[in-house]
């Protein structure tokens, strides 16, 4: 009979080891579901080196966040030059795994996105990159169709959206996701 495959996820010691990490990096796991893609990226890391400490696992979390956060702004940017006619520049940077920030320090623009899981990175860098747009380009973006004015980010329900102060309504942020194979590895 062949042996069933190893699922991290439902496996004590991985869960043990990725709570433990979540403690010593501040990782804010949240559920351990499969819908958690840090919890998915976390179990091939787990897979393929076993328990490794954690100031091995932080740099692979910052590169994993970094990559995340580039294909957003790449893909925000983009949206952006198109919707304004403007030749935006991107702007990201980041600093190395500290004892302030045990998985580093990502910024585009002036903003740092600390979120770990895909869809933070996507709300909190398009945030970035709206402010990044208003402070060096002095442009309103995205602009709402109907109403003239500012969208605003928003995070519902775990989806990254779009939303119209004025009259309330919402517009999908990411019809489809750009970076949805990106930060598995």
């Amino acid at each position: 009979m062949p042996a069933s495959p190893f699922e991290p996820l439902a496996d004590d010691a991985f869960l043990s080891w990725a709570r433990h990490l979540g403690d010593r990096l501040l990782l804010g796991l949240g559920e351990t579901s499969e819908e958690n893609d840090l919890l998915r990226f976390l179990a091939r890391v787990y897979v393929n080196n076993g328990e490794i400490p954690s100031e091995l696992v932080a740099p692979m979390v910052q590169k994993r966040r970094i990559t995340l956060a580039r294909c957003y702004m790449g893909h925000f940017i983009g949206q952006a030059r198109k919707d304004t006619g403007l030749r935006i520049e991107e702007a990201m940077s980041s600093s190395p795994p500290d004892d302030l920030e045990p998985t580093g320090l990502t910024q585009v623009g002036n903003s740092s996105i600390q979120g770990l899981q895909r869809p933070e990175v996507a709300y909190e860098t398009a945030e970035a990159v709206q402010d990044y747009i208003m402070a060096r380009y002095a442009t309103v973006w995205p602009v709402c169709r109907t109403h003239n004015l500012g969208y605003h980010p928003l995070l519902a329900n775990g989806t990254p959206a779009w939303e119209c102060s004025v009259g309330a309504h919402r517009t999908a942020m990411l019809v489809d996701d750009p970076c949805a194979t990106l930060g598995r590895h």
